[in-house]
């Protein structure tokens, strides 16, 4: 059975707010940052966010009847953590002293272009769809 109009634009209004928030929370990260270092060294800056989100996100999962992580999840979970505070995310923290936020939202946006990029050169060398491209832009 379809859905009613009432419920379908519900949906759609949901929807909407679901990619502005996703733009609001992702676009500001980068001047967030900005703001967070003049006054925080960055990567306690970044353990401190991480601490927090993985707080947060534990708390929810668990308010939702999520079970207790094995051992093994933890560790994973550390492992990650370490990876994306000293790694990734933490390198564009630290970048972040020295190029405009603007310009670092910019590159770590091209990301997922240079990896198709990156892929067609030296990967699997097969040429990316015009579906890849209308998925990038």
């Amino acid at each position: 059975m379809g859905q009613s109009g009432s419920s379908r634009l519900a949906l759609k209004w949901r929807i909407g707010l679901a990619f502005a928030a996703v733009y609001l929370i992702w676009g500001s990260t980068y001047l967030a940052i900005r703001f967070a270092i003049e006054t925080i060294p960055p990567y306690l800056m970044g353990g401190i966010r991480f601490l927090l989100a993985g707080a947060l996100m534990f708390a929810v999962l668990r308010w939702r009847g999520a079970a207790w992580p094995t051992r093994v999840q933890w560790r994973s979970t550390a492992i990650v953590g370490a990876l994306l505070l000293f790694g990734g995310n933490g390198s564009v923290i630290v970048a972040e002293q020295l190029v405009p936020s603007g310009l670092a939202a910019v590159i770590i946006a091209m990301v997922p272009i240079w990896m198709v990029m990156l892929n067609w050169r030296w990967g699997d060398r097969v040429r990316p769809t015009a579906r890849v491209w209308t998925g990038l832009a």
